[in-house]
């Protein structure tokens, strides 16, 4: 079993800065960032493929994954 200094639960922007954070004041700090979104190429949206109202689905691919929302922002947090 893998042992780390830290865990964020989120990959979000706060998640994001607060590993890189941590990184700053202790270089050698074994952080594990967990993220139950998936990766940016496969984050599809009803909305985005066809013309349709939301459908509020449990795990919403545009607010989960790495960076959250801000992945399709224009670019100030990620």
């Amino acid at each position: 079993m893998k042992k780390y200094d830290v865990i964020i639960v989120g990959a979000g922007p706060a998640g994001i800065f607060s590993a890189l954070e941590l990184v700053s004041k202790k270089k050698n700090a074994k952080i594990l960032i967990v993220e139950k979104g998936r990766d940016i190429d496969q984050r599809k949206c009803p909305m985005m493929i066809k013309d349709v109202s939301c459908k509020a689905c449990p795990e919403c691919a545009l607010l989960s994954g790495w960076g959250g929302a801000g992945a399709f922002s224009d670019g100030k947090l990620n």
